[in-house]
């Protein structure tokens, strides 16, 4: 009696198959709960603006780009801190099962797509969602790097394009960024407390 080889394809859990498979860590914004939107939305969104405007409004400016630049400095910070994520998730994901980390949180219940969550699930996505941030971050950060020259050699006849270019680029930096370190308080949160929240 011979067996059938399983592949990525043949997995259904959750819904409908989705061609965009590297999103997968974004399903961590549908997971529901009643505290959750705000440190997924509000709380980064606020920051992010107020960063932003701080940015703007403080003189003189701190710099973006070189040696000691706020990118340099978020590169640095992010080479350290993504495979620490990256390795954290996968000592979650793979742990032995059991044990109260397969059990559902006390109090009121995490649910993605209508089921509810175990700490492990949801640990993962949380995990995964913020592998996922510090790798767009840091992706953004070395294109804005690489590109800079070449966007300021485009931009130098226009210097509207230029402003224009500057502060949709630090907005985006600074969305990334508040994203980011509110997940991190929230996972910190989340993983001191209500993980360790056993009878």
């Amino acid at each position: 009696m011979g067996t059938q080889q399983v592949g990525l394809r043949d997995v259904a859990h959750g819904p409908a198959p989705s061609r965009l498979r590297l999103l997968a860590p974004l399903r961590y914004l549908a997971i529901s709960h009643p505290e959750k939107a705000a440190y997924d939305r509000l709380y980064p969104a606020l920051l992010a603006l107020a960063g932003w405007v701080f940015y703007w409004l403080v003189t003189p400016k701190p710099k973006l780009f070189g040696q000691g630049g706020l990118l340099d400095l978020t590169w640095d910070l992010l080479v350290m801190a993504v495979p620490f994520m990256v390795g954290a998730l996968a000592a979650v994901a793979m742990g032995s099962p059991g044990g109260h980390l397969d059990r559902r949180p006390r109090g009121v219940e995490l649910f993605l797509h209508g089921k509810s969550l175990t700490l492990r699930q949801f640990v993962c996505y949380l995990l995964g969602y913020l592998s996922f941030l510090g790798l767009v971050t840091l992706g953004g950060v070395a294109a804005a790097d690489l590109l800079h020259d070449t966007v300021i050699a485009w931009a130098a006849p226009a210097q509207s394009a230029r402003t224009v270019i500057m502060l949709c680029g630090t907005l985006v930096l600074s969305g990334l960024l508040s994203a980011l370190i509110v997940t991190v308080f929230w996972s910190l949160y989340f993983l001191t407390d209500v993980v360790n929240d056993v009878e």
